[in-house]
């Protein structure tokens, strides 16, 4: 009996002690693999969005610099208009235009990023001029409107049908008969085409300071900015022209063979214990950002198949 009496005593205070100091040891080394296992994967999640939006965001501006000069490259004229939607004219024809390591005051594009502009005919809404059709001096039929829906202020381009001319011009009517903001060169008539055009812009807002964004408009389409990758650090341009020569902005659109695209995305937080120490290397621009966001640069080199045809 005395020995069933000693069984049944249970743990003493000491044994207690020493079962709660090992279980606490325990649970902090689960805690902190959890911790650590958590914190790897939030970074790793916030990494690969990153990756995701940079490579995504490459896939669509490298389609339309492609497709700079689509039938544009035809028109002969240069010609003055405010390309870049930035306040002032700039006299280029109507392929591909360049701002390098814009800094400017309350324009709502983060400094020392470049932007470019990319016009062509719009691939969805070209056709043929029917039988009666015709445009000549500042007007056009009215028929032609359903090339795009050509309502005021939109922007268009007639060819001819041989390519031995294009001219690009904006709608000034809103209805009826169309008003060109410019007198036709040449008469276009049936099997002569028009096209809706497209003004493509590219450029990085830093309307939220804290989530720089890469915004795509098309004024072509009078269109309002679209946010096309967000957390987009800095985007760079370079341009190959037909003599190898590499220049960033101030060339003849017509010489441009390709485009070299930088652009560097980064996480959406800041990653705590973790300063950045790279230097990114982009055409003529170097950053070293020395905080704590993780970065990834993409580079492409694409090739403009419609320039210099």
């Amino acid at each position: 009996m005395k020995g069933e009496k000693a069984k049944n005593q249970g743990f003493t205070l000491v044994e207690l002690l020493v079962a709660m100091a090992i279980a606490t040891v325990v649970l902090t080394a689960i805690f902190f693999t959890f911790k650590s296992q958590q914190d790897s994967y939030v970074v790793q999640s916030q990494v690969a969005m990153a990756q995701q939006n940079v490579r995504g965001a490459m896939q669509l501006i490298s389609r339309d610099i492609q497709m700079a000069g689509y039938y544009t490259n035809f028109e002969t004229s240069i010609i003055a208009m405010n390309w870049d939607d930035m306040g002032a004219d700039e006299s280029m024809h109507p392929i591909i235009y360049a701002r390098d390591n814009i800094s400017a005051v309350g324009d709502n594009i983060k400094d020392n990023t470049d932007l470019i502009v990319i016009v062509k005919a719009s691939m969805e809404n070209g056709r043929q001029l029917a039988f009666g059709e015709v445009a000549s001096g500042t007007t056009a039929s009215s028929t032609l409107r359903d090339a795009g829906n050509l309502t005021q202020d939109k922007y268009a381009l007639l060819v001819k049908d041989d390519l031995s001319r294009a001219e690009f011009f904006q709608v000034m009517t809103s209805t009826g008969t169309i008003t060109l903001s410019k007198s036709l060169a040449e008469t276009y008539s049936e099997d002569d085409w028009i096209f809706r055009a497209d003004i493509i812009i590219y450029y990085v807002s830093d309307a939220d300071s804290e989530h720089p964004n890469l915004m795509r408009r098309n004024l072509g389409n009078n269109e309002e900015a679209q946010v096309l990758a967000e957390d987009i650090d800095n985007l760079q341009f370079r341009y190959v022209l037909d003599d190898g020569s590499q220049v960033d902005s101030g060339f003849n659109e017509r010489n441009v063979r390709a485009v070299e695209i930088y652009l560097l995305g980064r996480t959406r937080n800041i990653i705590r214990g973790y300063t950045d120490p790279n230097t990114y290397n982009m055409g003529n621009m170097s950053v070293t950002p020395g905080d704590g966001y993780r970065r990834r640069l993409l580079k492409a080199k694409i090739k403009t198949r419609n320039i210099g045809l």
